[in-house]
């Protein structure tokens, strides 16, 4: 008859083995959900960085000419116009189109003129400052989830787990259960760890900065008067 203690540590060696398996696919499931989530963050991102590129495609069109818009570069202090090969590449046909829809308050021409590239300029602003919260949380949800794939390697190392196992069930250090050689088991502990992350500047574009309106209000009023329309 089968000594009980026998029994007992049979039981428990199964139980353990069984306990690390259900932890490292729960674990692994995690990291694969929340890799998921931070993809579709990223892809939010990008759509709303979208949406600013067609707000800045309609402040150059609302600035009428190349020259009007060199001249609000300059004023920001960008060598690097923002969208403006997109602009470019835009058929002359459907720019007017970019203008649809945006007021256009004002006694005259002028002040009609100066009151759209205003109210242009501060969606931008607007948009921009969010968005670049946007950026900063995505930054830190990747921050996180590579903290936690480094915790996810450290404790599920193929190796170590192997070895665990091989001391429970009393066998060397060459094999382990089913006859996996060492050089393999390394090799499958390579292909189960899970890669860190990473976001570069083209996957994540980070938003312009312009600053507050009233600070550029008085240069710009200006710089409309210079380039408005004849």
């Amino acid at each position: 008859m089968d000594d009980p203690v026998d029994k007992a540590l049979e039981a428990l060696k199964v139980h353990i083995k069984k306990e690390i398996v259900d932890n490292y696919f729960a674990d692994r499931v995690y990291l694969e959900e929340d890799g998921e989530i931070l993809d579709q963050e990223v892809e939010a991102y990008r759509l709303d960085y979208e949406l600013l590129g067609r707000r800045f495609l309609a402040l150059y069109q609302a600035l009428g000419s190349e020259q009007a818009c060199g001249l609000m570069m300059e004023l920001l202090g960008w060598t690097d116009w923002p969208f403006y090969r997109q602009f470019c590449a835009l058929p002359e046909g459907q720019r007017p189109e970019l203008l649809k829809g945006y007021p256009r308050r004002g006694w005259t021409a002028f002040s009609r003129f100066r009151n759209l590239i205003f109210h242009l300029y501060e969606q931008l602003r607007l948009e921009s400052d969010k968005l670049r919260e946007s950026r900063d949380k995505v930054l830190t949800h990747l921050k996180l989830l590579n903290e936690d794939v480094d915790k996810f390697n450290l404790s599920y190392d193929f190796g170590l787990i192997a070895a665990q196992i091989e001391a429970l069930e009393g066998r060397g250090e060459a094999t382990m259960s089913g006859g996996l050689l060492a050089p393999e088991r390394e090799e499958l502990s390579t292909r189960m760890r899970f890669k860190r992350r990473k976001l570069t500047d083209e996957d994540l574009p980070p938003p312009p900065t312009l600053p507050a309106l009233k600070e550029v209000k008085g240069r710009l009023s200006q710089m409309l008067e210079r380039c408005r329309p004849r």
